[in-house]
């Protein structure tokens, strides 16, 4: 996290304090891995893909367990010089693998949104290294991999 924003858990649990229940049907998840594997355990003081578990934590203990939730932003990062960032072929692995334990262990999940498909340029950071095409459309290996498990 950052010293500059507020908690996720925190944040949710006032909406819930608010009365934010009757307003939303739906829970938008952004759940990164930063250099963890998406296996690793969720904890309050972690950010990491299972963090989502904890998010739900809190809908299920405010009477919201019927509701469903999504991952709208989240995955890994390669570039090769960021702290946060895991190596290419990690990020296949850890990618597939978050996708199969949302499909296997959350069926409150509706859906599971990777950053980033592409930016409409290169943005000559760090943040390329979320896409799945280049700016010009060229396919990274990521892209392959993700493709031909979805085709399994």
């Amino acid at each position: 996290g950052s010293p500059d924003g507020m908690n996720d858990l925190a944040y949710l649990q006032a909406m819930y304090d608010g009365g934010a229940s009757a307003y939303f049907d739906i829970l938008a998840i952004h759940a990164y891995g930063w250099y963890s594997e998406p296996d690793e355990p969720p904890a309050p003081d972690v950010v990491n893909f299972r963090r989502a578990e904890l998010l739900r934590q809190v809908m299920v203990d405010n009477g919201d367990g019927a509701k469903s939730a999504m991952i709208t932003e989240g995955g890994w990062n390669d570039h090769p010089r960021w702290t946060r960032a895991v190596r290419p072929g990690q990020r296949i692995q850890y990618t597939i693998r978050a996708y199969e334990l949302a499909q296997e262990s959350w069926p409150w999940l509706d859906a599971v949104c990777f950053w980033a498909f592409r930016y409409p340029w290169d943005a000559k950071s760090y943040q390329d290294y979320y896409t799945f095409v280049s700016g010009d459309f060229e396919p990274k290996p990521i892209y392959l991999e993700v493709q031909r498990y979805a085709q399994e």
